[in-house]
């Protein structure tokens, strides 16, 4: 008896040893934990694990995601930083205004949080996000919304390594919501939205015309000129004649970034190309 108390008593009062980082998939079970360890050498027996789990009662507590823990530390010490959030491993991620679909998943996934286009293939599929939009109604109820583009607000976010695109664009709708949509809600009491031919624009477009005005502005103290250009193009039923959107359907097509654009690039085929089309494009072209 006295032996297994002393086995028990090394179990619980290793020291602490050097930091490492273990990545734990969601859903994973005492078991699954058990292993991964084994396999970074983190601990070197399941069994010991698993029962000590057991015995205090922990099978519900872990944490997903990638952990920072003291390795060498006892079995129960390992348990507890891994039920510890403290612990739980953040990605620091600084959307820029004006980035688009394009250029926000590809950062994504160079902070290794996704892979290849998860995340505009989940931003472009309504029926996967349109739940996300329930607090919004001018964008739920908007049979033209087709994708996120334009409402993903631009700001510094942590996030978790295990963190899924939904859960992603949540939290940047979250701050559109609380950043935009009162700003929007003030200038329709005060009545300087603005208008096309008389009649005020709707949400949507409200938004498209300001990603053009982020993509076509250099300085912050250009907006406001470049909105007055734009919309009295629009009463005049000129073309925008954008070169941002030109830029945006270049992309779509699968070209590369160019500084300078060319005639041809005014002729493309799309319905971003304000030089052919008139009024506005069919979505956002970044997010203002």
């Amino acid at each position: 008896m006295k032996k297994v108390i002393c086995f028990f008593f090394v179990l619980l009062s290793f020291s602490f040893g050097s930091i490492t980082t273990v990545m734990i998939p969601k859903g994973s079970s005492a078991s699954d934990i058990a292993i991964i360890l084994k396999k970074d050498k983190i601990i070197n027996n399941e069994f010991t694990f698993n029962l000590l789990v057991k015995l205090f009662n922990k099978e519900r507590n872990f944490l997903y995601g990638r952990l920072s823990i003291s390795t060498n530390a006892s079995y129960l010490n390992i348990i507890n930083q891994l039920q510890d959030p403290t612990n739980i491993q953040l990605v620091k991620v600084t959307i820029p205004e004006g980035f688009n679909l394009f250029q926000i998943n590809d950062l994504l996934v160079k902070k290794g949080l996704l892979k290849n286009t998860e995340f505009y293939d989940f931003a472009t599929d309504k029926t996967k996000f349109i739940q996300l939009l329930k607090d919004i109604p001018e964008l739920y109820n908007d049979p033209e919304l087709t994708q996120l583009e334009g409402f993903l607000f631009p700001e510094t976010y942590l996030f978790e390594y295990d963190i899924t695109p939904e859960e992603i664009a949540q939290a940047m709708l979250h701050l559109f919501k609380t950043k935009v949509m009162p700003a929007y809600e003030n200038a329709k009491i005060n009545g300087t939205l603005p208008k096309r031919h008389g009649q005020t624009l709707k949400f949507y477009n409200i938004i498209s015309l300001a990603s053009i005005i982020e993509g076509e502005a250099v300085a912050a103290e250009e907006r406001a000129i470049i909105s007055g250009v734009f919309i009295n193009r629009m009463n005049k039923r000129m073309i925008l004649g954008s070169c941002a959107t030109i830029h945006y359907a270049r992309a779509l097509n699968g070209l590369p970034k160019v500084i300078d654009l060319s005639y041809t690039d005014t002729r493309i085929n799309s319905g971003y190309n304000t030089y052919t089309n008139q009024g506005l494009p069919p979505t956002a072209i970044n997010n203002p």
